[in-house]
């Protein structure tokens, strides 16, 4: 038995790293973003995401809420005053000081019994007289499920002559209204969709909540469903299918009544309330904004635009604010550019004015001003980056081995504001908007390229083949390599299983130093579709609710819209395989098998693989857009199909195009089996789904580069994401392809590239615009193709047909025998219990061990995790928080 507990260990959050809070850490993270990180002030460095930060009594304390504990910390000298375990508390979401009792109001979720549900609740906190011995004054029974917002407690008792605090259910989308004094609860009170946090007055009488999806639709109103919690509301949608604005709900609290609905930007998160001015501040994470309400006509004064920088793109991320004492100035943290924009509002009847950026840890998410507006305290839901994962029995790093931060820092005077202000642009390589200096526009008179220099410029590919497949890290494919950074020893799917990975690298490029941008599929493919991951699936607050890895969740699409959109407003045809669809709701091995049969009968007979499938599926999207641009017989995420009968329909397809003479200049294809089904019994093994997926990779290849539109093409292929493996470089490390006759033939680039550098080349071979701040930024693939001048090389490829066998099924549980024989049956087991159903629905953890033991042998201890780079833009959603489809 001696593989069982590798085998069944799944951490199911991270265990203690840092003994309380740090200065330093010995190990920082590197952003592989292409931003730098150079956070002003003092640090303070904590385990796990910071969730809150207030200043306590005076300004040489702080709070801070990290997962399971609340840290209170005289920040001067880092010394802890105490820590307040809330055991079982997973997630401690905000931190709102009682301005009457000086206590702490934590919100949080835990479980009230070892394997109960998930609840929300809040702690009231005192401060600290025994160091570590302090312990919460009480804390509130089950006010919800599993979410609990930023609450807000008032200064005076309302008419009745109850003090009040009010917390938001974002997961009971209700707002429950407490006893400020005793936590008893008073009522709920049904709200829209999904409220993030509250604000009240100081006499108790009213309360203003954000709405991130805003009200619940109406009958008839163009809506689409959350995926996947089934108590999920559907949300109010826009034409392209993107959720429409979010709002903020005046609530009176005598009566238990919404009074007013106000319409904000979207994705309205964090609220200040100037109550001496009648004005409320929102943020609005994915407009880019701050809406202005008058509190007293209950109306939109005006938007303030965050737009420090000459590029209007999406990706800053308004996530926290703050106002200075006297109200006069506002802060407004920035998580997509790691900063706090400082604007001066001291004018209620005017524009705010800009002042400057003061930059930060990474992703930053909540703020604070000291009682003498003299000091910020920012914390970052990232901070330092991940970290030693030692508690994990694995050396190296570990993706949830978070190290969240606290940066306190004096409000700077006018010339070190500037000074921030310029590193925090060059931290993120944008220019600032007062920049005089412009970039040089695209022109027909440069010389075509592959990759042109800039968007407008003439290109040399008219049509880009875009294929996205799922979890391999570099070292597990191509660890046996003949040519760049890679280590045997890792390798679980070589040269016999994945011959035509390895000699695509080989005949075109070797991109040994390109990473996913995120930590698993919903990330990956918001990445890969919209270059951004908007503040919604990042927020911690949504943990549970969603994963969006199959454009079923309009909460988590960026504003900044999506690829085949841009490709569509600049007259380009655009065709899509599956990619961002919806998963058919049942996945079944014997339809995989009996397709495999058919296709082992007529290998290379495309039209009646297309023939298969137009039996079977009938793929439609939420999304108007890309509903427009699905091939309706190609399913979205499953495995049921084999990736070669996949395969074989595009290049039905390939056929059509080449009849016509019109191909279309955009085509988007997802190839998921080398995600593989574990070892459930009756599917295909590992080794046998990856090479199924390389050969039908190998097939596409073949066939688009013996077609007559080769002289214009690209292929690009990379990994959604590479959870589902071990890299000696870095765990974000994955396989990507760049594959034309104008690659550079036969050499390595080992230029860092990420999933957004692909996105922009792409984007720049078609002559598309970007969409957000981080394909604006990122480091184009110009390096792995020829310039201009330089010859291409139209030579075709031949597809190789993998040494392992295709049909290999997994054994039934009661047949397996042999050696290790109990911990195969283990494995077969939990393989069959897992979900497959959609992209990492399998806990990641276990059926990483399981595909380890599986290729390597039971013998084989699983190797250490290595996470050399930090990539946080991640929801990074643990295995056990991970919403499953209602079966």
């Amino acid at each position: 038995m001696r593989a069982l507990v590798p085998l069944l260990f799944v951490p199911a959050m991270l265990g203690a790293q840092l003994s309380g809070a740090a200065r330093q850490v010995p190990d920082p993270g590197v952003v592989a973003t292409g931003q730098r990180i150079t956070p002003a002030g003092v640090r303070t460095v904590v385990t796990g995401k910071v969730g809150g930060v207030r200043f306590g009594a005076s300004s040489d304390d702080i709070w801070i809420a990290a997962p399971g504990v609340v840290h209170h910390v005289a920040w001067r000298d880092n010394r802890t005053l105490a820590r307040i375990r809330l055991d079982g508390r997973t997630g401690i979401f905000a931190l709102t000081p009682d301005p009457t009792t000086g206590r702490m109001l934590a919100s949080s979720v835990g479980r009230l019994a070892p394997r109960g549900p998930a609840v929300a609740q809040v702690s009231f906190l005192d401060a600290a007289t025994r160091g570590d011995t302090a312990m919460p004054r009480f804390t509130s029974g089950a006010l919800g499920d599993y979410m609990a917002g930023a609450p807000a407690v008032a200064r005076r008792a309302g008419p009745d002559g109850v003090r009040l605090a009010i917390v938001p259910l974002p997961a009971n989308d209700s707002l429950v209204v407490l006893n400020a004094e005793t936590g008893a609860r008073i009522r709920a009170i049904a709200l829209g969709v999904e409220p993030i946090a509250a604000v009240i007055s100081a006499d108790s009488r009213v309360g203003y909540v954000s709405i991130l999806g805003g009200p619940k639709p109406r009958a008839g109103a163009r809506a689409s469903a959350q995926c996947c919690d089934p108590r999920a509301e559907a949300v109010r949608v826009d034409a392209r299918g993107i959720a429409e604005a979010g709002s903020v709900s005046r609530v009176d609290l005598a009566t238990g009544r919404v009074t007013r609905e106000i319409a904000v930007g979207r994705h309205p998160t964090a609220l200040v309330w100037d109550e001496r001015r009648d004005r409320l501040y929102v943020a609005a994470g994915n407009s880019d904004s701050v809406a202005v309400i008058d509190t007293r006509a209950n109306a939109v004064v005006r938007q303030i635009a965050i737009a420090p920088f000459r590029e209007r793109k999406i990706g800053l991320a308004p996530t926290a604010l703050a106002l200075a004492p006297d109200g006069a100035t506002l802060y407004v943290t920035l998580g997509g550019v790691n900063a706090v924009a400082v604007y001066d509002v001291r004018d209620s009847s005017g524009p705010a004015v800009f002042r400057g950026l003061v930059p930060t840890s990474w992703y930053p998410s909540t703020i604070d001003v000291s009682a003498d507006g003299q000091l910020l305290a920012v914390g970052s839901l990232f901070g330092v980056g991940s970290g030693d994962a030692t508690s994990h029995g694995l050396r190296g790093r570990y993706v949830h081995a978070v190290r969240g931060a606290v940066d306190v820092i004096p409000v700077p005077g006018a010339a070190e504001l500037a000074a921030y202000t310029v590193a925090v642009a060059g931290n993120n390589r944008l220019a600032l908007a007062t920049d005089a200096s412009r970039g040089t526009p695209g022109s027909l008179r440069a010389a075509a390229r592959a990759v042109p220099e800039r968007p407008g410029d003439p290109s040399l590919i008219d049509h880009v083949v875009f294929v996205v497949r799922e979890n391999r890290t570099f070292d597990q494919v191509l660890g046996d390599h003949d040519r760049g950074a890679r280590d045997s020893t890792l390798v679980m799917y070589g040269r016999d299983v994945t011959p035509n990975a390895h000699a695509l690298a080989r005949q075109f490029v070797t991109l040994d130093h390109f990473f996913a941008s995120g930590g698993n599929s919903a990330d990956g493919h918001q990445w890969l579709t919209q270059a951004n991951e908007t503040d919604y699936p990042i927020w911690p607050l949504y943990y549970g609710r969603s994963y969006p890895s199959e454009g079923n969740d309009a909460l988590a699409y960026s504003s900044g819209g999506f690829l085949w959109e841009a490709a569509h407003a600049k007259g380009k045809r655009v065709a899509v395989f599956g990619e961002y669809a919806p998963a058919p709701q049942v996945s079944s091995d014997t339809v995989r098998r009996r397709l495999f049969a058919q296709y082992m009968e007529r290998p290379n007979d495309f039209a009646f693989h297309r023939t298969l499938l137009r039996q079977r599926y009938t793929t439609r999207s939420p999304i108007p857009s890309l509903d427009r641009e699905l091939v309706r017989e190609y399913p979205g995420w499953t495995l049921e199909v084999p990736d070669v009968v996949k395969a074989g329909d595009i290049v039905a397809h390939l056929a059509d195009w080449e009849a016509s003479g019109q191909m279309p200049n955009l085509v988007m294809v997802i190839l998921p089996s080398d995600h593989t089904e574990g070892t459930s019994p009756g599917w295909c093994t590992p080794r046998a789904c990856v090479a199924d997926n390389d050969l039908a990779l190998g097939k596409l290849v073949e066939g688009f580069s013996k077609s007559r539109f080769w002289r214009q093409m690209a292929i690009m292929v990379v990994e959604d994401d590479a959870q589902d493996g071990v890299d000696h470089v870095d765990g974000h490390r994955t396989v990507a392809l760049a594959i034309s006759p104008y690659t550079r033939r036969g050499t390595v680039d080992s230029t860092t590239y990420t999933q957004p550098s692909m996105v922009k080349t792409i984007e720049l071979m078609l002559g598309l615009p970007s969409m957000s701040i981080f394909d604006l930024t990122a480091t184009d693939m110009r390096a792995s193709f020829v310039g201009a001048g330089e010859r291409p090389d139209f030579t075709p490829y031949l597809a190789l047909t993998p040494v392992q066998s295709l049909l290999e099924l997994n054994q039934r549980t009661g047949s397996i025998r042999g050696r290790f024989a109990e911990e195969r049956r283990v494995a077969a087991r939990v393989s069959a219990r897992m979900s497959f159903d959609g992209p990492d629905e399998a806990p990641t953890g276990t059926l990483n061990r399981i595909l380890w033991h599986d290729a390597r042998g039971w013998e084989m201890p699983y190797p250490s995790v290595r996470r050399a780079l930090f990539l946080p833009m991640a929801v990074e959603v643990e295995d056990d928080d991970r919403p499953r489809k209602p079966r």
